[in-house]
């Protein structure tokens, strides 16, 4: 079944010059839903800046409204780009892109898919007391809604309203192409590029550094395990508001030089195959996409137990420890970095939960909700 879609979300990224996880998300999903066939119309209320320059120069037809996600004006533009283009579904995400997103599919009589990421609660922007009002008014007439993981489900259905059975759980996607494990001439070149001995263990983190991440607890865990284990090497890849005061605690660690600022990676894959194990210190997360690109590497993940982590880690694949316990975090840490079999039996069972999440494999479950929001769709 060829299917309309547009798929609406307020950015792309932070200032419009780094990619966030749902913009890398959105570039993906059109991707792939436009090679399946699909007709597909991804559209950005925010302007384009230069990450749409770029999306736009590879060939994605993006729609850039350059409006306030609660600008009046862009739910004009929504219903007129429906119109025109006689769409069937329009796939929603951000605050602003999901309320005005069903203002007019409620309008016009289109079914509306609203896609939760997190728990909005805990994420920087919190999920303001407008928005639970807005997202419980709307919720009667939404169609179907996707939550990345079953803590966000939990949110989506006891803060914005939804009903339980409105709700499915698919797991956000990982374009298996690309992450890969390296060769060992491409590890080796990956370890040169970044000055790494080639014999040093070497964690590495990817993230925003902003507090829901816990890469302060990192930091910690990293400074207990220095001053009492074997040496090694940490990459933090990543930038966001908390950097200046992260990098003075980094300045404080006896060995500062054990830790590499990467700053923020367009592409973080030549960076994770320089490393060892993957480390996700977060005090909340959806669901974990960094963590899904490690593993697809052959990286094993430490990672605290929260949100969707533990529903992609286990022992099998890595280690989850208690949520904002550092000295749980380095104990992990030092074991599997310093014990290359205990390390190594986990990489197949890391490459096993990546080859679960690969852009096809989204694509048809995708579809099949898509499907079933045309079918259910609350008549307006």
């Amino acid at each position: 079944m060829r299917l309309r879609v547009l798929l609406a979300n307020d950015r792309l990224g932070y200032a419009d010059a780094r990619l966030h996880g749902a913009g890398r998300l959105m570039l993906d999903w059109t991707r792939v839903l436009r090679a399946r066939s699909h007709e597909v119309s991804p559209v950005i209320l925010r302007a384009g800046g230069p990450l749409g320059e770029q999306a736009l120069a590879d060939g994605l037809p993006f729609v850039f409204l350059d409006r306030h996600p609660f600008d009046p004006r862009a739910a004009l533009d929504l219903a007129r780009l429906v119109r025109e283009r006689d769409i069937q579904l329009l796939h929603l995400q951000g605050y602003g892109a999901s309320t005005l997103g069903r203002l007019v599919g409620r309008r016009l009589g289109i079914p509306t898919l609203v896609h939760v990421h997190a728990d909005y609660r805990v994420e920087p922007k919190g999920h303001p007391w407008y928005m639970r009002a807005i997202d419980r008014a709307l919720a009667p007439g939404t169609a179907r809604v996707i939550a990345i993981s079953r803590a966000v489900a939990d949110f989506a259905v006891e803060r914005q309203g939804f009903a339980r059975e409105q709700v499915s759980i698919l797991h956000n996607p990982i374009d298996l192409t690309h992450f890969e494990p390296p060769t060992p001439q491409q590890r080796d070149e990956a370890r040169r590029g970044f000055d790494l001995p080639p014999e040093l263990p070497v964690a590495i983190c990817v993230a925003r550094f902003d507090p829901v991440k816990g890469v302060d607890l990192l930091l910690d865990a990293v400074a207990r395990e220095l001053d009492h284990g074997p040496p090694f090497g940490l990459l933090l890849a990543g930038d966001g508001p908390e950097r200046p005061r992260l990098e003075q605690q980094g300045a404080r660690l006896r060995q500062p030089e054990r830790v590499r600022w990467l700053g923020y990676q367009q592409d973080v894959r030549r960076a994770l195959w320089a490393a060892d194990l993957a480390v996700v210190p977060s005090r909340s997360e959806g669901l974990g996409l960094a963590a899904l690109e490690a593993m697809a590497t052959g990286l094993p993940v430490v990672a605290t137990a929260v949100g969707g982590l533990p529903e992609i880690i286990s022992e099998e694949s890595g280690a989850l420890v208690e949520p904002g316990n550092a000295s749980a975090l380095g104990r992990a840490l030092g074991r599997l970095l310093h014990a290359e079999p205990e390390r190594q039996r986990r990489v197949a069972g890391a490459l096993h939960v990546a080859s679960l999440h690969g852009l096809e494999t989204f694509a048809r479950e995708l579809e099949t909700l898509y499907e079933r929001a045309l079918e259910t769709a609350p008549r307006t």
